[in-house]
């Protein structure tokens, strides 16, 4: 391969790291937002159990947050998600990632210090 051929390969994986890279690295709170939305009825104490959809979204912002920075992003906006209900019953919120099965460092709590 030519020096215009190897130099043509690196500017696409270049392009292509950072149109893919940024999707990779960040938390928005929009998607957390959507991932929680089906735990509502559980939250707030509607309903005994979470249902499948919202243990879907557990699971999926559980492994969304790889990184230190990802896991404060989603902290943070599960804060937010949780103190836009009033009526959020903390200990269904807290018990929510074992009833789906999942282990998380990340509590779901209005008062979490998410710099931690």
């Amino acid at each position: 391969m030519t020096k215009r051929g190897v130099a043509c390969v690196l500017l696409l994986v270049a392009v292509a790291y950072a149109v893919i890279a940024p999707s990779w690295a960040q938390v928005s709170c929009s998607n957390v937002d959507s991932a929680m939305a089906p735990c509502e009825q559980y939250v707030t104490g509607q309903a005994n159990a979470p249902s499948a959809e919202c243990c879907n979204g557990v699971r999926s912002l559980n492994q969304a947050a790889t990184s230190t920075q990802a896991r404060r992003d989603t902290c943070e906006c599960l804060r937010q998600v949780a103190a836009r209900y009033s009526n959020l019953k903390d200990e269904a919120a807290q018990a929510l990632p074992g009833q789906c099965g999942v282990s998380v460092s990340i509590p779901i709590a209005r008062n979490t210090d998410c710099s931690r």
